[in-house]
């Protein structure tokens, strides 16, 4: 039996493909790591069959040292709250309000880091932390949509 809810599980890939994706891409991933492109799509994939494979702590943190973001930390981080302290929570019309703010954070963000014409590496930083938080909030609404939250 899995010790894992599907919400749980959800949050933990979307945070998974997010750190490939800041890697340039899952192919550059496994270079940088060391392992098969296969293995590591495996962890990134809300598919059936791969419903149980998740990315090894070593991994995680070593994805989290490369791309400089703490994705997958983040990630674990969120689970270990108790669940009345979480975002989103139920599908409610305020939750959608707060999912509605998060996303406007996103791109309040970025139009920020984009007003002089160039983004340095803290506006990167302050945009990525923007798109972690929405990612995490439209990983849970997904799980909830799929009735697994």
């Amino acid at each position: 039996m899995r010790s894992i809810s599907d919400s749980a599980a959800s949050i933990i890939k979307a945070a998974t493909a997010a750190s490939y994706e800041a890697m340039g891409g899952v192919m550059r991933a496994a270079e940088a790591l060391g392992v098969g492109s296969s293995s590591l799509t495996k962890y990134a994939s809300p598919a059936d069959d791969w419903r149980d494979s998740f990315i090894r702590l070593d991994l995680a943190v070593e994805l989290d040292r490369r791309t400089g973001h703490p994705f997958l930390l983040n990630a674990m981080a969120q689970l270990v709250q108790p669940e009345e302290a979480r975002p989103l929570g139920e599908i409610t019309a305020s939750a959608i309000l707060k999912l509605d703010g998060v996303l406007d954070d996103v791109v309040r963000e970025v139009a920020r880091a984009l007003e002089d014409g160039r983004v340095d590496s803290a506006e990167r930083q302050a945009v990525r932390s923007r798109i972690i938080a929405a990612q995490r909030d439209l990983a849970r609404l997904d799980a909830m949509m799929l009735g697994l939250g």
